[in-house]
């Protein structure tokens, strides 16, 4: 099991998982025909959010085990993965009993490549302005994008998911976020 978990934690393990997250949506796709249909693109991404946290806590095998700062480096991708599955297992099973709305019919492929564009400047934003400033950033873009228009809302979120990262990341757990060539 050792071997296994040191194997798919490597560099050379990226074909399986992509060739193993691909069987997993096909399986899906095709299991939920019938009384499920509608919701199929709900189960898919519910489905594809709980591989990646599978994939997190697997992937967190391969790091190296060093407690100097009180906390391990596998603290992080597994307190994701426990987050991650605990919020999807509960969409995935309102969906399953009819709870969540269908899937619209149609879906719009602008907003979606501009929210994708977001995100990749986000990434690449980190190196200039730090982690922090730039997952705000992007959290409000896409809050703007989505349609909120509530000032309080919109600075709450933001800010708070900047405290939040700031606490628990910096503080708590000492991990070395990207500080970004202004503020490094």
């Amino acid at each position: 099991m050792e071997t296994l978990l040191l194997f798919l934690s490597g560099a050379d393990s990226f074909p399986v998982w992509i060739l193993s997250f691909l069987a997993v949506i096909a399986l899906t796709a095709f299991l939920t025909r019938g009384k499920h249909a509608p919701f199929r693109g709900r189960i898919i991404i519910c489905v594809s959010l709980l591989f990646l946290a599978f994939a997190f806590f697997l992937l967190s095998f391969g790091l190296e085990e060093i407690e100097a700062v009180g906390s391990s480096a596998r603290t992080a991708p597994r307190l994701w993965a426990a987050g991650l599955a605990f919020f999807t297992l509960d969409q995935l099973r309102r969906t399953l009993l009819g709870k969540a709305p269908e899937d619209p019919k149609t879906g719009d492929v602008q907003r979606v490549l501009l929210a994708a564009a977001i995100v990749a400047f986000s990434l690449w934003g980190m190196e200039i302005v730090g982690y922090l400033i730039s997952s705000g950033g992007m959290i409000l873009l896409l809050l703007l994008l989505f349609g909120e228009r509530r000032l309080f809302i919109l600075l709450s979120l933001t800010g708070g998911w900047m405290l939040f990262s700031w606490f628990v990341f910096i503080r708590l757990l000492h991990l070395s976020l990207p500080a970004g060539i202004y503020f490094g």
